[in-house]
């Protein structure tokens, strides 16, 4: 039989990709659909989780600099001690007597509160809309995140459904050829059968039983990853709710109608926003050619008032900024902006492109891996069908062990074929779910 089954899933593990799991110390039992599963995973997973917070890093960057151009309130107090002495003014006092006032105290506090606003400033403006385009990228890469993990459950939770199948197939067959050994060892005993027979049905048993162990490996080792992926404890009793048969009847290209849309896919949105973003930096380097405005108020006392003050308590004011001549540099910048802009554009358009035809790729692909799909369930049908008759026949006296073995080995390799074709059409639907945005 040269363990048949376990070549068809070499690549059934290669499905499940390994998470980073939230820590639990309690005994968990969980019954989960294919939703809920993935839900689930968003919850727990540490990777996603970092997303979201970048998201709400992003939010504060956008207020952050929206405060930039609303007013901005100081106050102050400044102390000042004058070293030398005090300048004198002299004035004419009563009775022709001369007298001296000094200007200013020797030791002084001044308090202020200055309130400044910006009027216009073309960077600012410019500064906000990329702060914008900044969160909807965090955004965005959040959405990928989340595709991702939902990609990863898919696999792993059909992988799991699909190795619990492979198990309970391969107890039937081979309490089956167990019951046959049996029967054909006692047929060896009464001297109807040769020893040669008894011994070709021993080595198919014990053959059998080895791909038996290897599949309960894989299946647990299956189980762990997609407890992992989940956020879940070793520990944890998952159970999985949804049936392999009629998830994989969903997957029929016929009953659906699906239609390529850029706006879904993900990859083509993080590069719509880059192109954005690239827009932006030529609008910042355009903004740097205008004037800029800005206005203040300011109010201050000092603590002890002199008798002579020019010291003014409120100020109104305007700034104005105008850049003139940079000897190029800002020409420059606004050049180069515009080849970035162009690049962005054309790397856009050509992604789209590869998007597009790996969307008809896929959907091609999954076309034919369920045309694979329903010839292989005939065919593990019908070789069901005859090796079910051949243990009729056998039974009967009609045929030999060798018949037995031969149609148990194809049937085998009919349940192998089916479920390699399994693993062919989950892979086809995932991908096509990447692409049009609804995984």
């Amino acid at each position: 039989m040269k363990q048949l089954i376990l070549n068809k899933f070499a690549i059934i593990t290669a499905c499940v990709a390994i998470l980073a799991p939230a820590a639990s110390t309690q005994d968990t039992v969980l019954s989960l659909n294919l939703k809920q599963a993935q839900d689930y995973a968003l919850a727990n997973n540490l990777k996603r989780k970092n997303a979201a917070l970048d998201v709400d890093i992003a939010k504060k960057k956008v207020w952050e600099t929206t405060a930039q151009g609303l007013p901005q309130v100081s106050a102050g107090v400044d102390f000042q001690y004058i070293l030398n002495d005090l300048p004198k003014l002299t004035f004419p006092g009563q009775n022709g007597q001369p007298i001296e006032i000094e200007v200013g105290e020797k030791a002084n506090a001044t308090y202020s509160i200055s309130v400044s606003q910006l009027v216009f400033n073309g960077p600012y403006i410019v500064g906000l809309q990329a702060a914008r385009a900044y969160k909807a990228m965090s955004e965005q890469a959040l959405a990928k995140t989340d595709q991702e993990i939902k990609a990863n459950v898919a696999a792993g939770y059909l992988t799991v459904l699909l190795l619990q199948e492979t198990t309970s197939i391969m107890d039937s067959s081979l309490e089956n050829l167990r019951r046959i050994a049996l029967d054909t060892e006692q047929l060896h005993k009464n001297g109807f059968a040769d020893r040669t027979g008894v011994d070709q049905l021993k080595v198919s048993v014990s053959l059998l039983e080895n791909s038996s162990v290897e599949t309960r490996k894989q299946l647990n080792t299956a189980t762990r990853l997609l407890k992992l992926q989940l956020g879940l404890p070793d520990s944890a009793n998952l159970i999985l709710s949804d049936n392999l048969k009629k998830m994989i009847d969903s997957y029929n290209p016929l009953n659906q109608s699906v239609q390529f849309d850029a706006n879904r896919n993900i990859d083509l949105k993080i590069l719509d926003n880059q192109v954005t973003i690239n827009k932006l930096q030529l609008k910042l380097n355009q903004s740097y050619f205008l004037p800029s405005i800005s206005a203040f108020v300011s109010f201050q006392r000092l603590h002890k008032e002199p008798q002579i003050n020019f010291t003014p308590k409120a100020l109104l004011g305007a700034k104005l900024t105008l850049p003139i001549f940079s000897c190029g540099m800002r020409l420059s910048k606004v050049q180069q902006a515009k080849l970035e802009l162009n690049k962005s554009i054309n790397t856009y358009n050509e992604v789209r492109q590869s998007v597009e035809m790996d969307f008809a790729d896929a959907r091609a692909n999954l076309s034919v891996a369920w045309s694979k799909y329903e010839t292989q369930s005939k065919n593990r049908e019908l070789a069901y069908r005859v090796l079910e008759e051949i243990k009729i026949k056998h039974k009967n006296g009609l045929a030999s062990q060798q018949d037995v073995i031969q149609a148990n080995d194809k049937h085998l390799q009919a349940v192998g074929n089916y479920l390699a074709a399994i693993v062919d059409l989950i892979n086809a639907k995932v991908r096509l779910d990447k692409i049009t945005g609804n995984i």
